[in-house]
């Protein structure tokens, strides 16, 4: 006599989640709103005044602030506050990643 196994039935099994493309349906999608930001200098430039250009150091808050000038990248505006101790700051050159609030 041979012994017969019988597959345990799991209770409410829920089916499986397909993957790949979720399902085209009738409906048009809505529009997608981006806001471009302005990555170039000079463009950027042409927004601020030299009055409020603020010299950078490392322990000022920058949160409010629309450009700095640093000492070896020269005049920067600030595109993105990153984190309480992090701007993201366009020079002519480059776009840099500084410190600020840092105690």
């Amino acid at each position: 006599m041979a012994a017969t196994k019988k597959k345990a039935e799991a209770p409410d099994e829920t089916p499986k989640r397909k993957r790949g493309r979720p399902r085209k349906t009738d409906e048009p999608a809505a529009p997608v709103k981006r806001r471009r930001r302005k990555t170039d200098w000079v463009s950027l430039m042409e927004d601020v005044e030299e009055g409020e250009i603020v010299e950078y150091n490392l322990e000022s808050d920058f949160s409010e602030t629309a450009a700095i000038r640093h000492k070896t990248f020269g005049v920067g505006i600030i595109t993105k506050v990153l984190a309480d101790n992090k701007i993201e700051v366009v020079f002519e050159e480059a776009k840099k990643v500084l410190a600020q609030n840092w105690n």
